[in-house]
């Protein structure tokens, strides 16, 4: 299962790993290290008025990871100001936490979207998307 983030109104993130970027690349040349942890997601982000898609390889395992981690993290109350990535299409923001949930603002190449995720909703979509992950480790 993928990483499935959403608010009471149904608007978030869905992402998913598709594959590595350069599947046959050696991971053992040095020059290669980073080429063979590129994945390529899948991400729809639904925002009031507006579905932004993007398909492409933006998220190195190590990365995509870290966000498991920050969503843990956030859910439990001691989340940082924010997570990015190397290639700077996908980030997430934390705003205010009270009472069980978390603001979160997400943006997708150009479209943002705030939502408020309640903590077990965090922990549902960190644990998904770890899971989701377990197929594509770091090479």
């Amino acid at each position: 299962m993928s990483l499935q983030l959403r608010d009471a109104s149904g608007h978030g993130l869905a992402l998913s790993v598709l594959r590595y970027e350069l599947p046959d690349v050696d991971p053992s040349a040095p020059a290669h290290v980073w080429d063979a942890n590129w994945l390529v997601v899948d991400a729809t982000l639904t925002a009031p008025g507006a579905v932004h898609r993007l398909v492409e390889p933006c998220l190195l395992t190590s990365e995509a990871r870290d966000l498991a981690d920050w969503l843990h993290a956030v859910a439990d109350g001691r989340g940082t100001a924010g997570i990015g990535f190397v290639e700077p299409v996908l980030s997430f923001r934390l705003g205010r936490q009270a009472g069980g949930t978390a603001q979160v603002s997400i943006r997708l190449g150009e479209s943002v979207v705030d939502l408020v995720v309640p903590s077990r909703g965090l922990h549902a979509a960190a644990d998904a998307w770890a899971a989701h992950l377990q197929a594509f480790g770091e090479r």
